[in-house]
């Protein structure tokens, strides 16, 4: 008797833990609303050993999620993302660097946790829980992507100018900021994976260049269906002369060779953030050409 009423309590159990997982993970996936897109600021260094899990972690979310994941790259510090000196050449020779990512660094202290670490949407800012681990990334992730919009945003570009199209979706009284970045895939050059020294490593996401953080508009309140549209000039050559010369700063222990460009590689990032919060409430990206 005693065997008969563990069987059936053994098989009770089972099924109820089968009957349990199924609606927990459809009710998880129902909540993506398929509008809202991610930002993902991957702070990293071709110096640091740790920093390509960080990546893959990156890789493996947009794996999941697709286009509503979108990262960028951004190397930081002269401890993981400084050039070798000459005398040690090939290793490590090119520059990832831009003043941009140094000041985004500095304002939301996140090197100053260790590397790898990111931001998702910079949500969190306010309470000083912004600055994350991967493996807090996806978990993050799915949570933004729950979250209703008010901004859907189109891009038009090519190397001369960037043109976005944001529309309001909900009637909204906040001050917004709209940032245009350049991003550029494909770049093969060395890091540090573990204790391996890769030379043939594959950079994407790579912040390039920032051509605005300006305003979305001029007022603060947004009507529903109300489109604003901006549009900003780009001169790739004295972009990439930027980052050359901020690459030549001796205090930074640069060396200049922040230059080489593929046009065919690079990609714009356009964001929208709550100036108050900090948090990134849409996000849109596209090729350049």
């Amino acid at each position: 008797m005693k065997k008969y009423i563990l069987f059936f309590s053994l098989l009770f159990f089972i099924t109820a833990c089968d009957v349990e997982e199924g609606p927990f993970i459809n009710d998880y996936n129902s909540y993506i609303n398929p509008d809202k897109k991610v930002l993902i600021e991957d702070f990293t260094g071709h110096l640091c050993p740790n920093c390509p899990d960080a990546a893959r972690e990156l890789e493996a979310i947009h794996d999941i999620y697709g286009d509503q994941v979108i990262g960028i790259a951004i190397h930081v510090t002269k401890s993981f993302a400084r050039p070798y000196p000459a005398s040690q050449a090939p290793k490590f020779q090119y520059d990832f660097r831009t003043i941009w990512g140094y000041n985004w660094d500095e304002y939301y202290g996140i090197s100053e946790m260790g590397l790898p670490r990111g931001m998702v949407n910079r949500i969190g800012y306010e309470d000083d829980t912004h600055k994350m681990g991967k493996d807090q990334w996806a978990d993050a992730v799915s949570l933004e992507l729950k979250k209703d919009i008010d901004f859907t945003i189109a891009i038009n570009a090519n190397d001369s100018i960037i043109s976005c199209s944001t529309t309001s979706i909900n009637d909204i009284s906040n001050n917004y900021n709209i940032v245009v970045c350049l991003t550029e895939n494909e770049i093969i050059n060395w890091q540090k994976d573990g204790t391996v020294e890769v030379d043939n490593y594959t950079h994407n996401h790579v912040l390039r260049s920032v051509i605005t953080d300006s305003p979305l508009s001029s007022q603060e309140n947004f009507v529903a269906g109300e489109n604003i549209e901006n549009s900003f000039p780009v001169n790739l050559s004295d972009l990439e002369q930027a980052n050359i010369d901020y690459s030549t700063n001796s205090a930074e222990l640069g060396n200049g060779n922040a230059g080489g460009w593929n046009t065919n590689n690079l990609s714009v990032v356009v964001y929208i953030y709550n100036i108050t919060t900090h948090e990134i409430v849409q996000v849109e990206e596209t090729k350049l050409n």
